[in-house]
């Protein structure tokens, strides 16, 4: 069994082909052999025993139409019977047919039996039935002819029996040979369908045996296993199958192993852009439309608070622009360096400077996009500062050089005035109205001032006071202003809050501001001023419940000579915002028609050295 085992798939079904060959041609022989052997029989029972036994039949029939001739002759002495047995006599060359030899010897026995019996008649009975001798005739058909009748009859039967006998012996024979054959037949035909079906049930076993071991192997190197090898010893069809299966796991772990090495350095320099991408000073959004990957660098997590997880995979960043800001549709078009509101998580806006730009393939395919945005608040915020400061520095210098030249003329003009006041009577004084003259020389003289102010202010002598001291003098001077406008007063601030100020300064920011307040509050209302502690220093409040400032005046309030207030010289506030900002804090201005106005003034634990430089150099 090993030999037939090693050999080839292809060698094996040929042997099996050529043993059921063998098989099938068994059974064609026999059955050949058979058809002829019976095809032989059948040959011999119609070409010789059938006319041996129509021979003998036909001689029966002769025979007992002699011993009727004859019988009837001996009874009724008829002459016609004796010419009937004449006329059978006549028919017997019909018998020429079969041939004298062994087979047919008891056949020509009987024809000679006859012939002597014909001879009888011819020689005896027919001369003395022309002799008209009757006696004579009955005594020789009863002495002669009847007995060798009677033997005649006994003789053909016996014939008959024998050869019916060996007929149907023959015949046996033949069946019990044709019934040993087709046992042969069906055995060899069942044996070859046995066969048949055992070299099917083989072959599949064969056949799917290795195709099983394959595809197992193969399915563990098709899970990850890839470079293992396939074990299959025996030197069949599918042995160079598996060694061709054995080379392709190779090159798969080739290549994969290739393919991880690629990875890792993808992933090595993806890591180094996503480092340099977090290092940038600005946010960067991108999305991947093949693969939807999404990355946000540090600063817009910082700046938008996304994350990967959260962002949506199948919209622009309009969802974190603000909807109040009709600039530009994300959806509709690409865009670099526009100004937008954004929004971060909780809603609060912030102003931002974004790039909505493509991302394209070596084809130049839109592959993606990239959002670039930064927080520019505290450009814009500097901007407007540095904008502020030009403004005042230049009104300042023209300011200081009309200043210089108006005090001059008009100191003298206010000495004149006084002198002549005093020579005057008191109704010429009240006729060329000096007391009105000389108030609004005073008042020229005030403007004059602070325009000198607004260009050159002096340098804040720095001290630590408490704010509630400070809150306090100021109510002093205006709790009689408020009175008399029916205006209420509340300071809120803790004990334990310090200022690192310069008192007066700081005193004439406080009081031109609540002095505008109250202006703003002709029928009455309520004036807080809140202080609290944050983490980069003190935060004061100034809260009215005022007319408030139409919203096109509040980027103007700050600008030099401008007022919305009538006689108004339009430089308390910027003259206020001046010296905040000598401090080193911030001042922001927010309001509502008809709601009041907040003002929100931002100093630090102490001003920085350079501030203090700058202001010294002014």
């Amino acid at each position: 069994m090993s030999p037939f085992r090693n050999m080839g798939f292809q060698m094996k079904m040929m042997l099996s082909y050529f043993v059921m060959m063998l098989l099938i041609g068994s059974v064609a022989i026999l059955n050949s052999y058979q058809i002829t052997k019976v095809t032989s029989e059948e040959s011999h029972l119609t070409q010789k025993v059938v006319p041996q036994t129509n021979a003998l039949l036909e001689l029966k029939n002769q025979l007992y139409t002699k011993m009727f001739a004859l019988q009837m002759y001996v009874s009724t002495r008829e002459p016609n019977y004796l010419e009937k047995y004449y006329t059978v006599f006549e028919m017997r060359d019909t018998f020429t047919m079969l041939k004298r030899n062994e087979e047919n010897k008891e056949f020509f026995q009987i024809i000679d039996l006859i012939h002597e019996l014909d001879l009888i008649f011819l020689n005896k009975v027919d001369p003395l039935l022309k002799a008209n001798n009757v006696d004579a005739v009955t005594f020789v058909l009863t002495t002669e002819v009847d007995p060798k009748i009677a033997y005649l009859e006994k003789f053909v039967s016996l014939s008959l029996r024998t050869i019916e006998s060996k007929t149907s012996e023959e015949v046996l024979n033949s069946s019990k040979r044709l019934k040993f054959s087709l046992i042969i037949t069906y055995t060899i035909s069942v044996a070859s369908i046995l066969f048949g079906l055992f070299c099917t049930l083989y072959f599949r076993r064969e056949l799917m045996r290795p195709i099983r071991s394959l595809l197992r192997q193969m399915r563990e190197v098709s899970n990850g296993t890839f470079g293992q090898q396939i074990t299959y010893s025996v030197r069949d069809e599918f042995y160079e199958l598996a060694q061709e299966c054995n080379k392709m796991s190779r090159n798969i772990s080739l290549l994969f192993q290739q393919g991880e090495r690629q990875n890792q350095i993808l992933a090595q320099e993806k890591h180094v852009r996503e480092q340099i991408l977090d290092s940038l000073p600005v946010g960067i959004i991108t999305r991947h439309f093949v693969t939807g990957e999404v990355y946000i660098n540090r600063k817009a997590l910082e700046l938008v608070q996304l994350d990967e997880e959260s962002y949506p995979r199948t919209v622009t960043p309009q969802v974190w622009v603000s909807k109040d800001d009709p600039s530009m549709d994300c959806n509709s078009v690409w865009f670099e360096n526009q100004k937008m509101e954004l929004l971060h998580k909780n809603n609060s806006p912030f102003l931002g400077l974004v790039s909505y730009v493509p991302l394209r393939d070596n084809d130049q395919g839109n592959m993606g996009w990239m959002v670039v945005l930064s927080d520019i608040t505290e450009q814009e915020q500097v901007q407007q500062y540095i904008n502020q400061s030009e403004k005042l520095a230049l009104v300042g210098q023209l300011a200081a050089g009309a200043a210089h030249e108006i005090r001059n003329p008009l100191t003298v003009i206010y000495g004149f005035i006084q002198l002549l006041q005093q020579k005057l009577t008191k109704e010429e004084r009240k006729k060329y109205h000096l007391s009105l003259v000389l108030q609004e020389i005073e008042r020229v003289n005030k403007i004059v001032t602070e325009m000198l102010l607004l260009s050159k202010p002096s340098t804040p002598i720095n001290r630590e006071i408490p704010a509630l001291e400070l809150l306090n003098s100021i109510f002093t001077l205006t709790k009689g202003e408020a009175l008399l406008h029916g205006i209420e007063m509340k300071f809120i601030c803790p004990p334990t809050i310090s200022l690192y100020v310069d008192q007066e300064q700081m005193k004439q920011v406080l009081l031109n501001l609540m002095k505008n307040s109250m202006e703003a509050m002709p029928q009455g209302g309520q004036l807080k001023v809140v202080c609290t502690e944050t983490t980069s220093g003190v935060r004061i409040r100034i809260i009215d419940t005022g007319n408030g400032i139409p919203e096109e005046y509040l980027s103007r309030v700050m600008d030099p000579f401008f007022s919305v207030k009538e006689g108004g010289t339009g430089l308390g506030l910027p003259i206020t915002m001046r010296l905040v900002s000598n401090h080193g804090g911030e001042m922001q201005i927010e309001s509502k028609l008809g709601k009041g106005t907040t003002i929100t003034i931002d100093l630090p634990h102490q001003p920085k050295k350079a501030d203090q430089s700058d202001h010294n150099e002014q």
